[in-house]
């Protein structure tokens, strides 16, 4: 049973917060770097993305009931704050096989930003360590407030690298990245002048540890678009992502050491109808080649969410992964449905039922159950 709990905890862990919710950039219009310190999105949010939580994710009718004043993250002109905790339930059945029924803290997190001036900025993400599981945070110092948006920024990030969903357990993000630990040490730069983004990263390798052994780097860029009606009734976002990992493959029988190669590239949306409807999608292409054979995979991530009143989302959810496409049984879908709730600022509560079909194993049924406070 251990071992099950741990294997939960590798796969659903979102040890960092470094994922935003871009169905709200679809509702809106608005860049995730508008809500977020981040300029590529998630993370801590800024004093924008706090007012948005603020005016649009609470419910109307309980705004009457808080008497408190206004939270302000902002210790100083200089230093602010922000905060994410998540606790989950998760469950599952599988057939002719014992079930799983546990609560989990997912994530404890701290984020400090430091305006050192106008253009250098110091961002610290300390958080939560679960026992036994192996953990990486994001921390990085910024040169930003430059022209057309351009910034650079080098230590320890997320790769950019297709939709950042806050679906942690999305089979590509998994696949791809290896989240949620997929902070990895490196170099950023990005501009975004008006409705274009575009960013390039170097970075040690995927699955390397502190200190790389591997003198190969990870390249991973992307670039999108945002075209949005007058009055952002109508948002539709475009992009494609590519990354390049060489390194070195150690063969486990002869522990010859060769050259490999591990790319990724793909396209994503996010489309937005009348501030309440947000259809979020993204297909992507894995090739990795070592020892002189080439494994390609295929995986696809779909959402739509839709916002009924004020503080209640209806969602549903749709993946696919095939890790090698030249084999026709070894496919996995995964549909899920449920809602989101936004009863006051500070509190998220998510309820997911999802049903796994797979080629090779037993269907499955999973039901998590989420409690996020943010701040």
């Amino acid at each position: 049973m251990r071992k099950l709990i741990a294997a939960l905890i590798f796969v659903i862990a979102p040890l960092s917060a470094v994922f935003s919710y871009p169905r709200f950039s679809a509702y809106t219009g608005d860049k995730c770097s508008d809500c977020h310190v981040s300029p590529t999105g998630g993370g801590m949010r800024n004093v924008y993305g706090n007012n948005f939580a603020k005016q649009n994710l609470q419910m109307d009718f309980l705004k009457k009931y808080v008497k408190k004043p206004d939270f302000s993250t902002q210790l100083n002109k200089n230093i602010s704050v922000g905060g994410d905790l998540r606790i989950m339930h998760i469950g599952n059945e599988v057939p002719n096989a014992a079930s799983t029924n546990t609560f989990l803290t997912m994530e404890g997190d701290l984020y400090v930003n430091a305006a050192v001036n106008d253009y250098i900025s110091v961002y610290l993400a300390p958080g939560y360590q679960i026992p036994n599981v192996p953990s990486k945070y994001e921390v990085y110092g910024m040169v930003s407030n430059l022209p057309a948006n351009l910034f650079f920024r080098a230590g320890r990030m997320n790769p950019n690298f297709g939709v950042k969903i806050a679906e942690h357990i999305a089979y590509q993000r998994i696949a791809l990245l290896n989240t949620p630990y997929s902070m990895l040490d490196g170099i950023e730069a990005g501009i975004s002048p008006g409705i274009f983004n575009f960013t390039a990263g170097l970075y040690n390798g995927l699955g390397t540890d502190f200190i790389s052994g591997d003198s190969k780097r990870l390249f991973v860029s992307s670039a999108d678009v945002m075209l949005s009606s007058k009055e952002n009734n109508v948002n539709v976002n475009l992009g494609l992502s590519f990354y390049n990992n060489p390194y070195n493959y150690t063969d486990p029988y002869t522990s010859e050491i060769t050259n490999a190669n591990r790319q990724a590239f793909g396209g994503f949306t996010k489309i937005g109808l009348m501030k309440r409807i947000a259809l979020i999608g993204e297909v992507d292409f894995l090739e990795d080649k070592r020892l002189g054979v080439l494994n390609k995979g295929l995986y696809g991530y779909g959402e739509l969410n839709f916002i009924l009143i004020n503080g209640i989302e209806l969602r549903m959810q749709h993946e696919f992964k095939q890790p090698d496409r030249n084999v026709s049984d070894n496919r996995t879908m995964r549909t899920s449905v449920g809602a989101a709730l936004f009863p006051l600022q500070g509190i998220e509560t998510e309820a997911m039922l999802r049903f796994v079909t797979d080629d090779r194993l037993p269907n499955t049924k999973e039901f998590n159950l989420g409690f996020h406070f943010y701040f």
